[in-house]
């Protein structure tokens, strides 16, 4: 069996790889339709690049962390991740962020209409979720393969 602290640092790795993946994902997002003038030099660029990455970086971390704590509970009840029950975890803690934004938007005061910022924050926390539960997957799934062949 991998120790509570293993299982609570691979939840957080995963969630690490999903901020990093959703960062550069937006951040190729954000080149491709932003246009560049002659002018710019080459350290302009990295230094824009770089700043916008470690922005959004920052601001998504902030956001997710609520979906990462919530499913705490989650990754510390997960002891084997073989077979069916990989695919069980792994629907369950990919629902986890887009539940969050479901409850947030049917709660919100002014209006139950879906905007298209709701259907984009719904969007991305499937993919932060699916990507955190499938990293904390893989990584246990890792570990009890090393624990039971030694």
């Amino acid at each position: 069996m991998v120790p509570w602290w293993k299982r609570l640092f691979y939840g957080l790795i995963g969630w690490v790889v999903a901020m990093c993946a959703i960062a550069l994902l937006t951040l190729i997002w954000l080149l491709t339709y932003s246009p560049l003038k002659r002018s710019d030099s080459v350290s302009d660029v990295a230094s824009g690049v770089l700043g916008a990455f470690l922005a959004f970086l920052i601001s998504a971390s902030a956001v997710t962390i609520f979906g990462w704590l919530l499913g705490l509970p989650y990754v510390l009840l997960v002891r084997s991740s073989r077979g069916w029950r990989f695919w069980v975890y792994l629907a369950l803690g990919s629902g986890i962020g887009p539940a969050l934004v479901l409850f947030a938007v049917l709660t919100r005061a002014s209006s139950h209409d879906l905007t298209t910022d709701d259907y984009v924050n719904f969007c991305i926390s499937a993919v932060v979720s699916s990507l955190t539960t499938l990293t904390y997957l893989l990584l246990l799934r890792r570990a009890q393969l090393a624990q039971n062949s030694a």
